[in-house]
């Protein structure tokens, strides 16, 4: 799954520019131009990455930084200025930024630096579920646990320990100890529907269906 990164920034252009290198270079983007509309992006979705401009026309940027952490406590932040004083800059990493690059930033740094960053988080704390047999319980990438049913765990670990977590229906269906040809498959799709309202709370719902073929938990779903 491509690295989410949050890209804050006002100039239409210039984050225009800067989204368009990212994404071709592997990374998924999302664009705010302000303050607030970042903090509703980060509430949404937690971002694995933030890169965010310091004057922007809401505020500051660095007023994104308590959000982050406390919405997205494993967020790299990235502070993007043109103003060069010392005092900015350290402000900005005593409220959580992780970096504070001065504009004009080549993109290609950019990139070399987002590689460098996401390659010393492990993959095991982005987006990352775990379920629980013992307890019939997942917790999402928001620190939240939801109470299952055995049915409902019994699917989740089909997906942990299926390739690419993508599981037919077929699969589904075995898993759950029923006969494929006899079953009534309405009855797995009204135990996915419940599962992913129970998962909503959790985390962007990483459960999709795989055009009629099955479905597939499309975010890292780890065994406890």
């Amino acid at each position: 799954m491509a690295p989410d990164i949050l890209l804050v920034e006002d100039d239409p252009d210039l984050r225009e520019e800067v989204a368009a290198f990212l994404r071709f270079n592997g990374f998924s983007v999302r664009e705010s131009a302000g303050v607030a509309q970042a903090a509703d992006a980060v509430r949404s979705r937690k971002p694995d990455v933030a890169l965010v401009d310091v004057l922007l026309p809401d505020g500051s940027g660095l007023a994104l930084l308590p959000i982050l952490r406390a919405e997205a406590p494993q967020c790299i932040n990235m502070m993007l200025s043109a103003r060069l004083e010392l005092a900015l800059k350290l402000d900005a990493y005593r409220q959580g930024a992780d970096n504070y690059l001065v504009k004009p930033v080549d993109p290609r740094e950019l990139v070399a630096l987002l590689n460098a960053a996401m390659a010393r988080t492990p993959a095991s704390q982005r987006g990352c579920w775990t379920v629980e047999s013992d307890s019939l319980t997942v917790r999402g990438p928001n620190g939240l646990t939801q109470t299952l049913s055995l049915q409902e765990v019994t699917l989740l670990r089909e997906f942990a320990q299926s390739e690419n977590h993508f599981v037919s229906r077929r699969q589904l269906v075995k898993a759950l100890g029923y006969d494929y040809v006899a079953y009534d498959e309405q009855r797995l799709e009204a135990m996915i529907s419940r599962l992913r309202k129970k998962l909503a709370p959790l985390g962007e719902n990483p459960l999709k269906a795989a055009h009629g073929r099955g479905y597939v938990f499309t975010q890292v779903l780890r065994l406890g």
